[in-house]
């Protein structure tokens, strides 16, 4: 659910972005930031909640 909500708010920044003038090249680079952040952080509290004592493999 994270990552669906990280890039409606990215690409709703990019529409933003673009209607005020901004280049639509940069304001996709920002959006794909974003989304890439939410994934990464996604993949990172997988892989951590993953390892340590107690856990199973």
């Amino acid at each position: 659910m994270g990552i669906v909500l990280a890039t409606t708010f990215a690409l709703s920044l990019w529409v933003v972005l673009t209607a005020l003038g901004f280049s639509s090249f940069d304001g996709i680079m920002l959006a794909l930031v974003i989304i890439l952040l939410a994934a990464g952080a996604r993949v990172l509290r997988s892989s951590v909640g993953s390892v340590g004592p107690g856990s199973r493999d």
